[in-house]
């Protein structure tokens, strides 16, 4: 299975669209793909004893998308020149093992004109020091509010390509 973890607890987020954009691309080439999204987290996450006493809750919310995951697919939204704090503490929370070994690939967004590239930098690292393979194809979509046409759609064609040649890049190994 191929987790795609949305990147921000926002709810209804550019993040959003295009983590259900590569769920059914995912799932049109035969994949069996689910969306993890960090606004769904349970209300008790945040505690000070959350790093040793993971709550029923939260062990929950990461049994199938985690520990059955053997692909992951970050979308991360740019946060103040990098990715959302609450990306990195939901990944300081987990037990390393769920991650150690495991591949994934990056996908960065922003308004602005360099698609979240600090932000990819930055997890890139996080997840090298977590053990694991992060995918050289990190598609980087800047301006990314104005890609959306108003009901919602991407109907900025090079990203769709983008995006298609991501999922078919990351499915072929």
């Amino acid at each position: 299975m191929i987790t795609i973890i949305k990147g921000t607890n926002r709810k209804e987020s550019t993040s959003s669209r295009v983590a259900s954009l590569l769920k059914t691309l995912l799932e049109n080439k035969g994949q069996q793909a689910c969306i993890l999204d960090l606004a769904e987290l349970p209300a008790n996450f945040f505690q000070p004893t959350m790093y040793d006493v993971r709550t029923p809750e939260f062990l929950e919310f990461i049994d199938k998308p985690i520990a059955n995951s053997n692909r992951f697919i970050f979308v991360i939204p740019e946060y103040n020149g990098s990715y959302p704090g609450v990306l990195k503490l939901f990944l300081d929370a987990l037990p390393m093992e769920m991650l150690r070994g495991k591949h994934t690939s990056i996908i960065g967004l922003s308004d602005g004109h360099a698609g979240n590239i600090r932000g990819q930098e930055h997890l890139t690292g996080v997840l090298h020091h977590l053990k694991m393979h992060v995918h050289y194809h990190k598609p980087k979509l800047s301006g990314i509010t104005k890609a959306f046409d108003a009901q919602g759609n991407l109907s900025n064609e090079n990203y769709k390509k983008l995006l298609e040649e991501h999922v078919e890049i990351v499915t072929s190994e």
